[in-house]
């Protein structure tokens, strides 16, 4: 692990000391956390755009509507 600089505000330094989860992490872990969680938020986001991309093409959601429609009667529910 590489120990880094930050800059913050005094107050979200302070809204940061003065938060428990903040204080049971540690500012160190905390800023971990909330940095990888951002980075998981971006790579899914990133996901989800690629799917908007391809299923918002009328041509591949009408395909995908078709195949749908041949397997729907071939599910079997049971209670």
């Amino acid at each position: 692990m590489k120990a880094i600089q930050i800059e913050v505000d005094d107050e979200m330094l302070d809204a940061m000391i003065n938060d428990k989860e903040v204080q049971a992490l540690g500012i160190s872990e905390f800023s971990r956390a909330t940095i990888k969680s951002f980075l998981k938020w971006r790579a899914e986001r990133e996901i989800d755009k690629q799917y908007e991309r391809v299923y918002g093409d009328p041509r591949v959601r009408e395909a995908l509507e078709r195949e749908v429609k041949e397997w729907i009667d071939e599910q079997v529910w049971v209670d």
